[in-house]
């Protein structure tokens, strides 16, 4: 039987306004165009328990102005509601809808134009454990993505998947998963014979994850899976690659903390010269807790991203190297007002000169919450 503390039965609302000033704002190497960009956000969270049942219900609006480019204005609701429902001790499972919009960034989109891009999830899975020690797992999540532009190598589909799979609990608190993830989906295009854009695809994931418990010095999860794309239509496009990642954090002292990200990434990037792109990325970020007032933050990341499987020959191989370092310093004087500072650099060096660029960002924003 699950039970939930008091501090989950709060209605909290949330507002912040956050300025960025951006370098580069269109990621290009050459005659940079610089501007400000406001962020205003207005959102209430949820977060109510009746028996066994759990309610969670975030819902935020977000208004982003841009101080030159006013073409790229635009303005989001987004949302993240689940029930965490139980019908028994031994089934269990969850809920969920989400909805998420914002702009495409232009490090891939590369047209000085506006491209939203809005993803919807729509998530059902049961969970069937008797002893608290075996756990069958299975489910249907339904996955929605539209652009508001055409963008064929990071195209819009619809697809609907089933997953399946099982966790063993340790008696130390840990846990070891196996999950399989079996997706059918479309695009929202018509078959294209000459740039061999398809209209469907299917693909298995298969994947292991194990999470050790958490302990107050350190945090370690960890994924390993094979996944396998086949396109409805052109055969020449289908794909198999490992992924995965590991993710440790850990307590070096009563006020520093360090945590590591090691991950291999794979998504869809459809052109002459590529069919999907394998991201391998480490990051490694440190921070401080001066007082229980004020933090600061340093991460600096390194990735290769490497697009593979061109479709029509003699094209050019495109590779990527990226860098970027960041920090924050976080104040919150009192509970319910923050204050951050933060600023990134960072660059990238492709093997086509027209996708080198690099920028700064710094950003300064304010939030304020209210729980009741």
């Amino acid at each position: 039987m699950s039970v939930f503390a008091d501090e989950y039965d709060t209605l909290q609302f949330n507002t912040s306004v956050n300025r960025a000033y951006d370098n580069n704002l269109f990621r290009v190497r050459n005659n940079e165009t610089s501007d400000q960009i406001t962020t205003y956000t207005a959102g209430v969270k949820l977060d109510k328990t009746y028996s066994l049942q759990r309610f969670i219900a975030d819902v935020n609006y977000v208004d982003y102005k841009y101080q030159n480019s006013d073409f790229l204005n635009f303005d989001a609701i987004n949302y993240d509601a689940k029930w965490l429902w139980s019908l028994t001790p031994s089934l269990t499972g969850n809920l969920s809808t989400s909805r998420n919009k914002s702009l495409n960034g232009f490090n891939d989109f590369r047209l000085f134009t506006q491209n939203i891009r809005t993803i919807d999830i729509n998530q059902f899975r049961a969970e069937y454990s008797p002893y608290k020690v075996w756990a069958l797992i299975a489910g249907l999540t339904e996955t929605k993505v539209q652009n508001s532009q055409t963008f064929n190598a990071v195209a819009q589909y619809n697809a609907t998947a089933f997953d399946y799979g099982a966790r063993y609990n340790f008696a130390s608190g840990s846990n070891l998963s196996w999950l399989g993830h079996k997706r059918n989906g479309e695009f929202d295009r018509t078959l294209n014979t000459t740039s061999l854009f398809d209209n469907g695809f299917t693909e298995d994931e298969y994947e292991f994850d194990f999470v050790l418990k958490p302990t107050g010095k350190s945090n370690l999860s960890s994924k390993l899976a094979y996944l396998s794309r086949e396109y409805d239509n052109f055969s020449i496009r289908d794909y198999n690659v490992w992924i995965g990642f590991l993710k440790y954090d850990l307590l070096l002292t009563g006020k520093i903390r360090a945590n590591l990200d090691l991950s291999r990434t794979a998504s869809p990037f459809e052109t002459e010269y590529s069919t999907y792109s394998v991201t391998d990325s480490a990051s490694l970020g440190l921070s401080y807790l001066y007082s229980e007032k004020l933090t600061f933050m340093l991460n600096g990341r390194l990735a290769q991203r490497d697009f593979k499987q061109a479709v029509q020959a003699g094209v050019a191989n495109r590779e990527d190297d990226e860098q970027s370092l960041s920090g924050s310093v976080s104040w919150r004087p009192i509970k319910s007002i923050g204050f951050t500072l933060s600023s990134i650099k960072s660059k990238r060096n492709a093997s086509s000169a027209y996708n080198n660029f690099d920028y700064d960002d710094v950003t300064t924003s304010v939030m304020v919450d209210l729980k009741i």
